[in-house]
């Protein structure tokens, strides 16, 4: 099953999140996309705690495709579970663990323990940007190497948002084809 995390203030109409979804229920995949609680007031313990349940349903392991402050839901979940059932994760535009924006301040310093991400790290990518407003391309790389994934930065692609022109995003649906998702 294919889970779909999204950031603070969710990922509205347009966003490439919603495309993909739409996508992959087209296709016959198994996908999932909650609504995380109040996500313009996102509380980390709550976010966990909806991820783990869906993930807990989840018949098969899970690949994660996690936006902005969904990664650092996801990095919490499996800084505090034992034996996830992960497959997989894309990690997309992960903001600055430094942000200094109070309303994601429960979700920092996320923990980036490479050992939770290790039995599935050759199948996680964080992808961001040259010119993100929440992180920078060093940020950025800095996730990538502290969980021991691959990077890619894409230049000018800002937060990686409808903002940003980010409604389709074939490479989306391209890597969960590369990670066997799909």
């Amino acid at each position: 099953m294919i889970v779909i995390v999204h950031g603070y203030d969710g990922s509205g109409p347009g966003h490439w999140q919603r495309w993909l979804h739409d996508e992959l229920r087209s296709r016959g995949a198994a996908v999932a996309f909650p609504e995380l609680p109040a996500p313009t007031a996102p509380q980390k313990d709550q976010w966990v705690a909806a991820l783990a349940a869906v993930v807990a349903a989840a018949s098969t392991p899970v690949t994660l495709v996690c936006h902005s402050l969904g990664c650092w839901a996801a990095d919490h979940w499996l800084a505090g579970t034992t034996a996830p059932s992960v497959r997989a994760a894309l990690l997309v535009a992960p903001p600055s663990p430094l942000l200094p924006f109070e309303p994601v301040e429960s979700f920092l310093p996320p923990p980036r323990r490479r050992e939770c991400w290790a039995p599935f790290v050759a199948r996680t990518l964080v992808v961001g940007s040259d010119d993100d407003d929440y992180a920078s391309a060093e940020d950025v790389a800095a996730v990538a190497h502290a969980l021991g994934s691959a990077c890619r930065i894409i230049p000018g692609a800002g937060h990686l948002n409808v903002a940003s022109g980010y409604g389709p995003w074939p490479f989306a649906l391209e890597w969960l084809r590369t990670v066997g998702a799909c």
